[in-house]
Formats: structure tokens, sequence, C-alpha cells
């Protein structure tokens, strides 16, 4: 298993090297034999990655795939499923290359059942079969069996959000009779019964009437207690004043943002610097058409079965007379675009269509779409940042402008990250 990976990993790099170096090298392990191909190729980050971080997980899996006699196909598929190369780089790496030319004449024979058992490791095996194809006989571009594939199970997100609804207004009409039993009094009995009305009416979808006149009730009774208790009225807070800018300014939790894979990419066909994406964010509605400027940027082999974070709730906005109906969450580099862009990752193991929440504001739910006229996402991007361990966050001030720190932005399984920029800006 070793000498095949061995072989692919001399050869890719061959055309850097002189013959006789070549065949002295194949003989080493495979940590080894990548760090004398960093030395005498001069191609230290593509062997390695960019930094420390990616080097010591390239060696992991080097010295990994160098022990191993056998690879557990289903193991290795959960472990692919949120990953387009084994470092979690922008490009393959020594380890891409080594676990490629140990998979390869496996995988490229399995039946199409078996494929669709492991439908990570068999996209992973296509994808890098295409990028190397070019560079080694050992390897010919391969693509997996298509027909007959069983269909990707959805869930229904619209009936979550109204089972959701239904629990909520359950939970309020309950309140409201527990504040009758407890002769907690008629304002409090009225509070909960126009809470109850409101999430109701809400879960069913019904007119507001019935909550605008709970309310203008309880405003009354409110009144009329004040009023026999000789009580002075509270002033109101001034127009514009603190309880104003509390209950209508931009929060980050507005935002929509959840977990999506690309299923399928291509260039705009009337836009250079753009990508043409069919991004799957685990509606039953099915993937996005996604339009992004990251030709320049990232190359289309990266970008290929990528996780990525997604803004769900923007008004749809057509770009060269296609409609893009989300957007990537993506890092420019501290230094600005000359300095690099690229996509945010959501934390390994991540599921498609998971919800992304900012640290301070869980169980907050997005708004239905971001009203452009109100500038909302405006407000709130521009303390979007990546910190210096390159951990997604928003770097805000709560509602009353009192600490700003970075909240990082988190799935179940952690937080989101760039694989390369730390201070970056996100948009």
């Amino acid at each position: 298993m070793a000498a095949r990976a061995r072989q692919l990993l001399v050869e890719v790099y061959s055309a850097f090297l002189q013959a006789d170096k070549a065949a002295s090298l194949s003989t080493q392990a495979l940590p080894a034999l990548a760090t004398s191909l960093a030395e005498a190729t001069s191609k230290s980050k593509d062997i390695f990655g960019p930094d420390d971080a990616s080097k010591k997980d390239v060696e992991s899996w080097l010295s990994k795939i160098d022990a191993e006699q056998t690879i557990d196909l289903k193991s290795l598929d959960a472990e692919l499923q949120s990953r387009t190369y084994l470092a979690n780089t922008t490009s393959p790496t020594a380890a891409d290359i080594a676990l490629l030319g140990t998979l390869y004449p496996s995988v490229s024979t399995l039946a199409p059942a078996d494929q669709y058992a492991h439908p990570s490791v068999a996209r992973y095996v296509s994808h890098l079969s295409h990028t190397f194809a070019s560079a080694t006989s050992s390897v010919k571009a391969w693509d997996p069996a298509y027909e007959g594939m069983p269909p990707v199970e959805r869930k229904d997100l619209a009936a979550e959000k109204k089972e959701k609804s239904k629990a909520k207004a359950k939970a309020a009409d309950e309140a409201a009779g527990d504040a009758k039993a407890q002769g907690k009094g008629d304002v409090a009995a009225s509070s909960a019964i126009a809470a109850a009305a409101g999430a109701g009416a809400a879960a069913e979808g019904s007119d507001a009437a019935a909550v605008k006149a709970a309310a203008k009730k309880e405003k009354k009774e409110k009144k009329q207690k004040e009023a026999a208790a000789g009580g002075e009225k509270k002033e109101k807070p001034p127009k514009g004043g603190a309880a104003a800018a509390e209950s209508s300014a931009p929060i980050p939790s507005m935002v929509d943002l959840r977990v999506g894979k690309i299923v399928d990419i291509q260039k705009h066909p009337d836009a250079d610097s753009l990508y043409l994406e069919q991004v799957d964010f685990g509606e039953p509605t099915g993937p996005r058409t996604v339009l992004s400027g990251l030709v320049n940027f990232v190359p289309i082999e990266a970008m290929k079965d990528r996780m990525v974070v997604g803004i769900c709730n923007l008004k749809p906005v057509a770009m060269r007379g296609i409609k893009s109906h989300a957007m990537l969450l993506c890092a420019t580099a501290k230094e600005g675009k000359d300095g690099g862009v690229e996509p945010i990752y959501p934390p390994e193991g991540s599921e498609v269509g998971e919800k992304i929440e900012v640290e301070g504001y869980e169980g907050k739910e997005p708004l239905d779409v971001l009203n452009p006229k109100k500038k909302i996402f405006e407000a709130i991007q521009p303390d979007y940042a990546t910190t210096e361990s390159k951990e997604a966050a928003w770097v805000g001030a709560d509602a009353e402008g009192n600490d700003k720190r970075a909240r990082l932005l988190r799935t179940k399984k952690g937080a989101c990250y760039a694989a390369n920029f730390a201070g970056a800006t996100l948009s």
C-alpha cells in the first residue's frame, strides 16, 4: 500500500527532480520522502501546505498511510465528508497524493453500489484523479457512477420551523393558564394571553389583529390600575433614545448563516470573475444557485465539493442575467484582496443545512429576508472578522453598546474558520 503512495509522490514531482535522485527517494518512508521532495524541488508549500499547522497534519497522515496495511473506507468516508483535502488546505498536499496512490486502484474499480456506500471517498478520488492525471501515468481521470445513485435525503426545514412555532404557542397558552390560576392579577394574565394569541397567530399564519387587540386591552387595564392607585405615569423615553435603539438596532442573529456544500460549479458564461455554483443547504427544494466572485482567488478544483458558510436570507440579486440566491461568507486578507480571498469553512463534522449561531445570540431566529432598505446586513457585516487563530467571529458590542469582543460563529461541532487568514475581514 505505501509503495503505491511513494510511487505516485515521486511521479508527480519527477519533473522537478533529476532521474537518479528520483530513484533514490522512492525507498524512503513517506514522511521522510515528503521532506526530501520539499528540499529537492523547493515546493515545500505545495507538499506540506502554507503553515506549520498544515505541515503537522500532512506528516500525521503520511505516517498513518505508511503504517496501515489496509484503509477502512467507512471511517475514511466519514472524515472526508466535510473536507476537500486531508489537511483542510485550499489545494492538495503530499498527503492527498499519497492517499490517492493508495486508493485509486481499488476505488476506481468499485461496483456502483459500493461507490454509493462511500460517496465522499468516491468524490475525493475522482477529484484528485482529474487533478493529477496529466502529471502521472499511474492515475487516469475517473468519474464515479451517477446513474442509479440514491437520492440525497433532505430535511424539511419549513416543517421543523412550523413545529417550533406551534410548541411556542402551546407553551405561551399554558403560561396564560398558570397566571390566572395563581391569581397574579388581571394585567399579568392579559399579558400571558396576549403572548399566547401572538404565538398562536404566528404559528397558524392568522391575521395580526388579535395580537393588537390583546395588547390594546392590556395597555388600557394598566392605565386604569395606575389611575386607581393614584400613581404617576412613567415618562416615555424620547424618540430615538436608548430604548428605541435597543429594540430596533440590528443584531447578528438576524443573519441566516448556514452550512452548505458546493455540489456543482462552473464559470459564469458572461462574467470572467464569477463562479456559478449550486450549493446544497439541506433544503427540500434542492440546491440554491449562488454566484461568487472568486475566480481570481480560488481555483475551481478547490471549490468543487467544498463545505462552505452561506448567508441565506439576503434578497436574491441578478448578476449578468443570473440570480444569486445566497452569498458565501469569505475572508479577505488583512492587507486587502491582493493578499487573497477564500471561503470560510464550517468545522469538521458539521451537517449540510445546519444553523450557524453567534456566541451570545444562541436560540434567536433569523429574519426571513433581510430588507435591503433597512441596511441590516450592512450594519452587521463590518464587525465580521477572523481572530488571530483564524476562527470566524462577530467582533461587535451588545445592544447597549458595551462589551465589544470576538463572538465566534459556531455550529454544534465548533467554530467556523479560515484556512489561511488571521485578522481577516469577512463578507
